[in-house]
């Protein structure tokens, strides 16, 4: 009864019309945006409509959530939902925005981090840096980093293999991500520059999660610098970011 409710529900956001003051926000939040395909942008004006009703916005440390930011940040996840059915992040309780970096406290030590997915299933982001985003496509995106860690957990684990439905395609994906991580920490110990940035090489979880931003913020430099990797990662989503 539950998934047939919902279902109903999405089908009445998706009708309803797209705001003006969203559709402006969209356009200043994701890059290249009004070169999209009419179709394109409906799949995700349509996504952005169920993210913002569906899922648990929350502002901390005083933050108040306001329609922009509910919008930028939905918008930069909903890409990675176009080759999607019906999948709108389910499993994410809550995104909790923040109005600074966060602090966090560890046997002592004091870090600074700009964005966390938790294994409960919560999305943490600092709202200054998803400000950067506005008409930016330098290969780095907060949310579309720590919702690839969301994705990746699907499986029970943020561990960097990635689930495809296609057993030939999770083997593949094992072995092209070992062999570019390897090559990502060769290259770096040498001191040679990389697409991929060095927070890559901290592991295959947070190698996957950077793939991932430069995936959907510099397609055509990924896919002539990685192509292995870049057609797998279409394969993932089941999108082509350089031909949206």
């Amino acid at each position: 009864m539950w998934s047939i409710f919902r279902r109903w529900r999405r089908r009445k956001l998706i009708q309803a019309p797209l705001l003006d003051s969203h559709r402006a926000t969209i356009t200043a939040y994701v890059s290249g945006y009004e070169g999209f395909r009419k179709e394109t942008r409906r799949k995700l004006h349509d996504r952005v409509k169920v993210l913002i009703a569906e899922r648990t916005w929350e502002g901390c440390d005083g933050l108040t959530v306001d329609d922009e930011m509910r919008v930028a940040i939905a918008a930069q996840a909903a890409l990675m939902l176009l080759g999607t059915r019906d999948y709108y992040f389910d499993s994410i309780s809550s995104i909790l925005v923040f109005p600074d970096v966060i602090e966090r406290y560890h046997d002592g030590v004091v870090s600074h981090v700009v964005g966390e997915a938790w294994d409960g299933g919560n999305v943490v982001l600092s709202w200054p840096e998803v400000q950067l985003l506005r008409d930016d496509r330098d290969g780095t995106n907060v949310v579309i980093h720590e919702f690839a860690h969301h994705l990746d957990g699907l499986d029970g684990e943020m561990g960097g293999s990635i689930h495809f439905p296609d057993r030939r395609d999770q083997r593949r994906w094992d072995e092209i991500a070992g062999r570019e991580f390897d090559r990502l920490l060769r290259d770096l110990h040498a001191g040679r520059r990389t697409l991929l940035d060095p927070y890559a090489a901290t592991n295959l979880a947070e190698f996957f999660a950077v793939a991932s931003e430069a995936f959907f913020e510099t397609p055509h430099k990924l896919r002539q610098r990685h192509p292995d990797l870049y057609e797998l990662l279409t394969r993932f989503f089941a999108v082509d970011p350089g031909s949206l």
